[in-house]
């Protein structure tokens, strides 16, 4: 997916929030408590960078709780959030369009930036010839992310390092463990069942991953309304594969969703890609949730 459709609108915002956080010198340093202020884009890359962190770092996720990035519109605060920051953590490969101009114009010249998606090997296709973003989503990948952090952390805050460095390797542990019992649970699913249908083009990598098969999405490029073409390629796609659940993502509008599966006699349940929310409200959180519903939906065992 091309992640396109809000960059004319971040275009013409960052004039105006910079007006608007011209309060706030972006070259030099706000109060501080001390902790290293830390600035991301989702509240997933929020959780990694606490599991790491501790309490010597305060961390603002500038995508609030329920919504995506591909579409979220920043605001004043934001900027000044960005301005203040000693490290500044995003995903790149286009997930966070309105964001990125701001992080360029807003953030102090000695804030220090990463990118976690790069040098990372992506999925093509045609509506990500940049490559999907969604590489969390995988987890050994987010195991990167987190190595990334704890590196940067150590980089930012040398006196630091060693508690860095163990509270990384705890939670990479976690991680590590959670990602084999997932493993396993989504082997129990048969494997002429193991076909994924969902609503944003969020899971390939987990696909990748896990031994599953994406053989529909509804929407692949957000910003946009699904095409008649493409709700009669998914049709076919559900018929097809005899697919008997699909997946819905909370921040996005589900009654296109319901209404294909109705037809196709399928059932509807919901899954987290970017998006945390009180139900799954941490990164781990969130796989359990998914491993949880894709077992269920497509005829595994917990």
């Amino acid at each position: 997916m091309r992640y396109l459709g809000t960059l004319s609108r971040a275009a013409s915002l960052v004039a105006l929030l910079a007006t608007l956080a011209a309060c706030v010198a972006p070259g030099a340093p706000a109060a501080r408590s001390g902790k290293v202020q830390a600035v991301t884009t989702l509240p997933l890359f929020a959780d990694f960078i606490r599991n790491v962190g501790g309490d010597r770092v305060d961390v603002t996720a500038i995508v609030p709780a329920g919504a995506g990035p591909e579409d979220y519109q920043p605001t004043p605060q934001d900027a000044i959030a960005i301005s203040r920051a000693d490290v500044i953590f995003y995903n790149g490969l286009g997930l966070e369009p309105a964001v990125e101009p701001m992080l360029k114009n807003q953030a102090r010249k000695d804030a220090v930036q990463v990118t976690f998606a790069t040098g990372m090997p992506v999925i093509k296709d045609d509506d990500s010839p940049g490559g999907n973003p969604h590489m969390w989503m995988d987890m050994r990948r987010a195991m990167v992310y987190v190595g990334r952090v704890r590196d940067t952390l150590a980089q930012v805050d040398p006196s630091g390092a060693d508690i860095y460095k163990a509270n990384a390797a705890a939670y990479l542990d976690k991680l590590d463990a959670l990602d084999g019992q997932i493993e396993a649970q989504i082997k129990t699913i048969p494997e002429a069942g193991r076909k994924l249908v969902t609503y944003h083009d969020a899971f390939p990598y987990f696909a990748q991953r896990y031994g599953l098969q994406v053989v529909g999405v509804v929407l692949r490029n957000p910003g946009s309304e699904p095409s008649a073409a493409d709700m009669a390629d998914l049709a076919r796609a559900l018929k097809a594969n005899s697919v008997q659940t699909v997946y819905v993502e909370p921040q996005f509008d589900p009654r296109l969703m319901t209404l294909m599966a109705r037809d196709a006699g399928a059932q509807v349940r919901p899954l987290y890609s970017d998006a945390l929310d009180e139900k799954a409200p941490t990164y781990m959180d969130m796989m359990r949730f998914n491993a949880r519903q894709l077992v269920e939906g497509l005829g595994g065992q917990r």
